[in-house]
This record gives structure tokens, C-alpha cells and sequence, in this order.
């Protein structure tokens, strides 16, 4: 695993949020014209695949496509919360 962080903990906790987060985006809906469900799943794939913290950074960002997509489908707090415990697991500011 590629989280440059040596715990198992973190990786096991990091890999449970982003599956929280991919079942979050596969049963919430299509999006809109600002988020879009298949590039985010396939970004949650890629990330579970190979994990990497600079990859989660910019999923995370504001206004990327993840958090428009949880706003167009009315998760956007769901969202926060599930990026905020990543974010912490993960040790990012």
C-alpha cells in the first residue's frame, strides 16, 4: 500500500471510509451538470486500487467533482462528515 503512512489501522480505517464513500456515490444518484457518478467511482476505484494520499487530496477538494456530485444528489453533509474522517485517518491538513 501507497499511503506513505506505516499503520495498518490507517490503511484498513482509509479503505473503509472510501468504500462508505463509493457506496455513497453508486446509490445517490447520476449527478447533474457539476458532478458526475461514474468518473467519481471510477476515482474511488483507482484509489482503492492505489492508494495514495495526494490522490485523496484532490478528490477531496472543494468543487471537485465528488463534493458536486454529494451536493446535486443531496448527500453534501454525509460527504463532509466521510471527508473529514478521511482527511483525519489520513493525517491531512
Amino acid at each position: 500500500m501507497a499511503w506513505s503512512l506505516d499503520s495498518m489501522d490507517i490503511d484498513s480505517s482509509a479503505r473503509a471510509i472510501l468504500l462508505d464513500l463509493r457506496a455513497k456515490v453508486e446509490g445517490g444518484g447520476e449527478g447533474g451538470i457539476y458532478g458526475d457518478q461514474t468518473k467519481a467511482l471510477h476515482d474511488i476505484d483507482s484509489l482503492l486500487a492505489n492508494p495514495s494520499v495526494y490522490q485523496v487530496k484532490l478528490l477531496l477538494l472543494p468543487t471537485a467533482n465528488l463534493q458536486e456530485l454529494s451536493i446535486d444528489c443531496g448527500w453534501g453533509s454525509q460527504f463532509n462528515y466521510l471527508a473529514a474522517k478521511l482527511e483525519a485517518v489520513l493525517g491531512i491538513d
